[in-house]
C-alpha cells in the first residue's frame, strides 16, 4: 500500500517536463515584402519556436496597409517598371537590384529623392557623372546596403528619424572596412526615397 502510494505520489514529477520556448524575430520589411512569418513550430520535443516581427508595427491596420503596397509593378504595354517603397528597408532591397543590373534609369528616377535628382541633374544635364558615379562605387555602396539590412536586427545598424528625414548609420561597435557608413533617406508623401550615401 505504501509502495502504491508512493509511486502516485512520484508520478507527476516524474511526467514533468520543461518547455523552452525560443522567440525568433523576422524584420517587418520581410512582411511588407509578401513574405509570410513563418509558423510557431516546435524544434525538438521540449522547445517551442515562436516567430514575431521587429521593426515595425505588429498592428493588424499597419500589417494590411504594408501587404496592400506594390512594391514593383510592371506595365504590360509598355514594359515600364513602377517602383514604391514604404521602408527603408524595401528601398535599400531596390536598390541593391538596381545596382546589381547596373539600371541606371531606374535608380535614377523611381529610387532617388527629387532633391537627390535635381544635385545630379545639376551637376550634368545627360547625367553622365550620376552613372559613372554609381557604377564606380557600385561595389562598395551595394556592400554598405547589404550590411544595413542584414546587421540592423542585431543593433549595428541604428536608425534615426526626424521629420521626413531617415537616417542609417553604423552603430560605433560595427566592425568592418567600409567606404559609406551612413545613407540618408527622404519621405516623399508616403513613399521613401534615397537621398545621400555618405
Amino acid at each position: 500500500m505504501r509502495a502504491a502510494l508512493l509511486l502516485l505520489l512520484c508520478s507527476p514529477l516524474l511526467s514533468c517536463q520543461t518547455e523552452t520556448i525560443e522567440h525568433r524575430h523576422v524584420p517587418a520589411w520581410h512582411i511588407a515584402m509578401g513574405k509570410e512569418l513563418p509558423k510557431n513550430a516546435s524544434k525538438d520535443g521540449n522547445t517551442k519556436v515562436i516567430y514575431s516581427t521587429i521593426g515595425g508595427s505588429n498592428s493588424t491596420a499597419v500589417q494590411e496597409y504594408l501587404n496592400s503596397v506594390e512594391l514593383e509593378a510592371k506595365d504590360e504595354e509598355t514594359g515600364e517598371i513602377t517602383l514604391k517603397a514604404v521602408l527603408p528597408e524595401q528601398l535599400l532591397s531596390q536598390a541593391l537590384v538596381c545596382l546589381r543590373d547596373r539600371n541606371w534609369h531606374i535608380l535614377y528616377g523611381q529610387v532617388l529623392s527629387s532633391g537627390a535628382q535635381r544635385y545630379f541633374k545639376g551637376v550634368d544635364e545627360e547625367l553622365a557623372y550620376f552613372q559613372s558615379y554609381f557604377d564606380s562605387n557600385r561595389l562598395e555602396i551595394a556592400k554598405t546596403m547589404r550590411k544595413m539590412l542584414q546587421s540592423r536586427t542585431f543593433g549595428d545598424t541604428l536608425v534615426h528619424q526626424e521629420g521626413n528625414r531617415i537616417v542609417m548609420y553604423f552603430s560605433p561597435n560595427m566592425l568592418g572596412d567600409f567606404q559609406f557608413k551612413r545613407i540618408e533617406f527622404v519621405k516623399e508623401g508616403e513613399l521613401v526615397k534615397l537621398d545621400s550615401i555618405q
